[in-house]
């Protein structure tokens, strides 16, 4: 009888160790995100402008989209960031060029319910 306790305990702690199939992997450890976004090979921030804030004038062309919203999805610290890549930007947000701006130095996005510049800080 004892026996059967034991195997039916150590039987419990397995499954609950395990992945359930068909379940999101659960991510054992915490990333903060800046909010960026990486296009070409240059990754640009939120609040590194100096400017006054955006207006829907402001904005030129649709310069390139998000491919993938990092945060919630990626759990490795180690993650390589990759072209297309955003912070909090939803897969398929246009990203926009800024008039009298060139894209190499600041875009902008709508993130928020608001129009946020993005500066350019390093290349890839």
């Amino acid at each position: 009888m004892v026996s059967r306790i034991v195997i039916g305990l150590l039987a419990l702690f397995l499954i609950c160790g395990c992945q359930m199939p068909g379940r999101a992997p659960t991510c054992n450890a915490q990333i903060d995100w800046v909010n960026f976004i990486e296009v070409g090979s240059t990754q640009y921030v939120a609040g590194q402008a100096p400017s006054s804030p955006l207006q829907e004038a402001d904005l030129g062309k649709v310069y390139a989209h998000v491919k993938f919203k990092v945060s919630g999805n990626v759990c490795d610290p180690g993650y390589r960031i990759k072209d297309g890549d955003a912070a909090f930007l939803e897969p398929g947000t246009p990203i926009y060029e800024v008039n009298g701006e060139s894209p190499g130095q600041e875009l902008a996005a709508r993130f928020g319910g608001s129009l946020v510049a993005y500066r350019a800080v390093s290349p890839g």
